[in-house]
C-alpha cells in the first residue's frame, strides 16, 4: 500500500504539467495547431472536443488515485473486466478522434450505452 501511495504525487504532478504542456501544444500560437475549420460550429466543432480532453484527463487521474489508494482493483481475469477495458479504450479513442472527424461521436455513444447497460445489473 505504501508504494501505491507514492504514485499519487507523481500522478498529480504529471497531470498538472501534462495538461499545461498539452494545452500549450494544442493552443500554442493562438489556435494554429488545433484542427479547427474556419467556420467551426461551437458544440460539435470545438467545445465538445476540448471538454472531452479535460474530462478524460481528470477521470484518468481519479482512476490512478483510486487505484493507488486501494479503493479500485483492476480485474482482467474476468470476461466483464476485459470488455469494460475495451469499451473504455473505444470511448477514449473515439473521444480524441472527435478532433478530426465527427463520425467518431457514434462509437463514443455506443461505448457510453454499453457502460449504462452494464451498470444496470
Amino acid at each position: 500500500m505504501e508504494k501505491r501511495l507514492l504514485v499519487l504525487p507523481v500522478a498529480w504532478a504529471a497531470f498538472g504539467i501534462g495538461e499545461v504542456y498539452a494545452l500549450r501544444y494544442l493552443f500554442g500560437d493562438i489556435i494554429n495547431s488545433v484542427p479547427f475549420t474556419p467556420n467551426d460550429k461551437p458544440i460539435g466543432g470545438s467545445v465538445l472536443n476540448v471538454l472531452f480532453f479535460n474530462v478524460a484527463f481528470v477521470l484518468g487521474l481519479m482512476g490512478i488515485s483510486l487505484y493507488s489508494l486501494g479503493f479500485w482493483k483492476i480485474d482482467l481475469s474476468s470476461r466483464k473486466g476485459k470488455a469494460d477495458v475495451l469499451a473504455l479504450s473505444v470511448l477514449v479513442g473515439s473521444g480524441f478522434l472527435l478532433w478530426y472527424t465527427p463520425v467518431a461521436l457514434f462509437s463514443a455513444i455506443v461505448a457510453l450505452v454499453y457502460f449504462l447497460a452494464v451498470s444496470l445489473e
